[in-house]
Order: structure tokens, then sequence, then C-alpha cells
């Protein structure tokens, strides 16, 4: 929600993309976009759902709205050793970290060609570059993401869209939560700044990333991790 209410302050229209409708999410879109004079649409998918994923991509471009950006933020992950990880969460991870964000890229290209100042902004993770114990799925998930942002900034160097990602640390979010207290105190305890960052810090990495401000800036993946030492 931090992603939606920052790009909704820059003044932009908002596709939100959710797994599922509720009331206090309904009521947080609406929120958002009266108290910034913008429109916020939601359309809701399961992406562990490869078939919703596909018709929420056709929602989407039945909407007849410009696509300017897109933004691939939707992650779930997990602390496990890989003996003791079922095959079956395995898929889960790579279907909505990696397989889902391809099928929504592929889906919108053709709406992102069409604007003047494309971008995409793929959300990797530092236990996609860095590795870790008990982050074999998970982090190889996050790290595909990252070799894909930078081979699709050359693919599509040719429709003048730029393609980045972030790579964030240990956030405060419910991901984060979990994955345990001893994962969160190991991460602060491996970053310069010796806290947790904030969701806000991400989304004003991709609001920058989405901004003229970054119009140089294409193929890489920029950390937000305190400093991981």
């Amino acid at each position: 929600m931090a992603i939606v209410a920052k790009l909704a302050e820059e003044g932009a229209n908002i596709i939100a993309c959710s797994s599922h409708a509720t009331e206090e999410r309904e009521a947080a879109f609406k929120k958002i976009a009266d108290d910034n004079g913008v429109t916020i649409k939601p359309v809701y998918f399961d992406l562990s759902d490869e078939e919703a994923v596909k018709a929420g991509v056709k929602e989407i471009k039945s909407l007849g709205l410009p696509v300017d950006l897109l933004v691939n933020n939707a992650g779930i992950g997990r602390i496990s050793l890989l003996s003791f990880t079922r095959m079956e969460e395995a898929h889960k991870i790579f279907q909505v970290n990696y397989f889902s964000p391809l099928i929504i890229i592929q889906g919108l290209v053709s709406l992102l060609k069409k604007s003047n100042n494309p971008s995409i902004i793929n959300m990797t993770s530092v236990a996609g570059l860095d590795g870790g114990i008990g982050v074999s799925i998970y982090g190889s998930s996050k790290a595909s993401m990252a070799l894909t942002t930078k081979v699709l900034a050359q693919e599509l160097a040719q429709m003048k869209i730029r393609v980045n990602a972030v790579a964030p640390g240990m956030i405060e979010t419910e991901m984060a939560d979990d994955m345990g207290e001893k994962a969160k105190e190991a991460m602060v305890a491996s970053t310069a700044i010796k806290r947790l960052g904030r969701a806000e810090e991400v989304a004003n990495t991709v609001a920058f990333l989405a901004s003229d401000e970054s119009s140089y800036i294409n193929g890489q993946i920029i950390r937000v991790d305190g400093g991981i030492q």
C-alpha cells in the first residue's frame, strides 16, 4: 500500500492489483485517491493461480486505460532449509514471485510501448543477490527476477521501455513478521543502520525510478537494505 500511496502523491492514476477485496483495502484505496485527487481502480486476482493472472491481465487491458508504469511488487517468502521445503511450496513461491510477473509483463508490454516514458520496476530482494541459509527457494525466485530485469532492459530498449528493480532488505511488513523474530533480529544485526527498513523507503525508491529524474537509469538493481555488512 505504501507504493500506491507514494505514486498517488506524485499524481499517478493507478490500477491497483491485489489478491482479494476487503472493506479495509477498498477504504484505503478510496482515501488515498480522495486525498491526492487521483483515481485508483482495483483489479483482484490470485498470483498463485496462472489462469487467474491471465484473466487479470485481460481485465486490465479491457479498461482501455494508458499504462506508463508497471510495478511488480507482490511476493511471498519463507525461511526454510531445502531439506524441509515441500516442492509444492517451492512451486508456489516461484509462481507468485517470478512466473506471474512474467505473464503480467508479457501481457502489458503492448500498452507500455504506447507511453512516452514507459517503465517497469520489479521487486527482487537482497536474498536473491547475497543468498543465505534458508533462502534457497525464495532467494532463487528473486535472483531470477534480478537477472530477468537486466535481460529485459536490453530486450525492451527498442520500445524505449526502461526496466529496473528494487532489492529491499528486511522491511517492516507482514512478510517480515511471517519470517519470525529470529530472522528479523539477524537481519537488523547485519545492517549498518541497525534497524528494519520502512515500506515508505522502498516506495520512495520506486517513485524515483518511475520519474524523469532516473531517465538514464536502466537495467539496474537498487538495494534498499540499510547497508548490509
